[in-house]
């Protein structure tokens, strides 16, 4: 029997009269998010699922959660990712009870449950017409003129099943032309989503920027994969390296994470390799020390190769003073910091100038800030015994009292310097976490260190120069 295929619109106008009706106590968003977790994971049912996802996805105030639960968490069951069998056995089971609870999100009678989902379920309907380039067309129109064009692709993620549509598209090449017009709305769309920084941009215009940015470069990347032309090709590779994340983006990881796991099946910071090595093809030595000059201010771990490089281009040139001035041209101005530490002398970051000073701030409560602890200690140990290189340690512990913090010392026989944050020394480095790490330049400027990276690593590399 032949299956009829309606289109989505219409589909979308045909059920929009119906409702369906979640019967669920009042409960915190926190409780409705958890449950949809545990009706998915723990104990499978739809109904319940689907009754905890509408609570949140039908209520303006919930708008954030939702999106979190259904395009990060939810959405990664309509994502074909390599595995063994068992696992692929897994990942069939999970995607039709995810395919039933989607069903009912589509049918729900609430605008903003349906248009949560809508992004998704376009996807979906794509992967199900894989095979049928006539349905895909259709399909890949409605979602154009549906969810890009005039539309917020950030918002419901919808730049992300952009792209991921692209992948079925691609298999096909009599869709080549359609291909092209929905990678260049979406190219248009992160080109105009761009978010500028300042001293006022909140947490999470910091993670749509860290978004926009990686998405950007990705569709660059792209683009680039699709033209032989050299020129053009190195343009499309310098921008998708130009937009990888930077220091500001990786310190907000979770604004592109789920993005990037979904669209290249595993980590991947950006393009930085894949523009290096064309221009090591293409002998193209400054442009290549250049390259690794701001590949190695982001992640320090490159510096081995800028050393080498730099000693190929620059011979003789004093590599210390070339990264030291990289390093305070893309650095920000530092505020002093004045604090009491605890057992010891007052800090005063201005006496130390010409030094680097790593500053950690952290707190007893913080849980990812005590399993690092250990290291820190080493770290602090390092820096008392080998004074060549020129670097104090402070730690700040906030949102604590001074007994809390004299117990977890005395406890764990820690004894590297720890001053209490006062009103103003978190406020003005932005700290918007913990642990949170600055590095202080001999100048005065500092970056921060990213988190989740090897940190130790981070800072032996950017304060050795030579």
């Amino acid at each position: 029997m032949k299956t009829i295929v309606f289109s989505i619109i219409a589909y979308f106008v045909f059920l929009s009269g119906f409702a369906q009706t979640s019967h669920l106590p009042n409960l915190s968003p926190g409780d409705y998010f958890n449950n949809f977790q545990k009706f998915t994971n723990e104990s499978p049912d739809a109904d319940a699922a689907f009754t905890n996802a509408q609570k949140l996805a039908s209520n303006p105030a919930y708008e954030n959660l939702a999106t979190e639960l259904i395009h990060n968490s939810f959405a990664q069951s309509f994502i074909y990712y390599k595995a063994d069998s068992a696992r692929l056995q897994m990942q069939a089971k999970r995607r039709v009870l995810a395919t039933e609870i989607l069903s009912k999100m589509i049918l729900d009678s609430s605008a903003l449950v349906r248009g949560q989902v809508k992004p998704l379920f376009y996807l979906t309907k794509v992967q199900e017409a894989a095979h049928d380039p006539g349905q895909l067309s259709k399909l890949t129109k409605e979602f154009i003129d549906s969810e890009v064009d005039g539309k917020d692709i950030y918002r419901y993620r919808s730049g992300r099943y952009g792209l991921l549509i692209l992948g079925t598209l691609d298999q096909h090449a009599e869709l080549k032309s359609l291909s092209g017009l929905l990678t260049d709305k979406l190219a248009t769309q992160l080109r105009a989503g761009q978010v500028v920084v300042t001293d006022s941009t909140s947490r999470a215009d910091l993670d749509k920027r860290a978004w926009y940015r990686f998405m950007n470069a990705y569709v660059n990347f792209l683009k680039s994969q699709q033209t032989n032309d050299r020129q053009q090709k190195e343009t499309l590779l310098k921008t998708a390296f130009e937009y990888s994340p930077d220091l500001v983006d990786k310190n907000h990881k979770g604004g592109y994470f789920y993005d990037m796991h979904m669209l290249l099946g595993r980590e991947k910071d950006g393009f930085q390799d894949e523009y290096l090595t064309f221009l090591t093809q293409n002998e193209d030595k400054k442009h290549m020390l250049a390259t690794l000059l701001s590949m190695s201010l982001v992640d320090p771990d490159f510096k081995e190769k800028l050393v080498a490089a730099h000693k190929e281009v620059m011979p003789g040139d004093n590599f210390a003073k070339y990264w030291k001035d990289a390093v305070d041209a893309s650095a920000v101005k530092s505020p002093p910091i004045n604090l009491a530490v605890l057992g010891s002398k007052p800090f005063s970051s201005e006496s130390l100038s010409g030094q680097w000073i790593l500053v950690d701030f952290w707190g007893t409560w913080c849980g990812p800030c005590r399993q690092e602890h250990p290291d820190l200690q080493k770290f602090y140990k390092s820096t008392v015994t080998d004074k060549t290189k020129n670097l104090s340690v402070l730690t700040v512990a906030c949102k604590d009292t001074e007994a809390k913090v004299l117990a977890y010392m005395s406890k764990n026989n820690y004894d590297f310097p720890v001053a209490l944050a006062d009103k103003g020394v978190e406020k003005s480095f932005k700290v918007q976490g913990y642990p949170t790490k600055i590095l202080i330049t001999p100048t005065g400027k500092y970056v921060t260190v990213p988190y989740g990276v090897d940190w130790v690593s981070f800072v032996n590399n950017y304060v050795q120069v030579d």
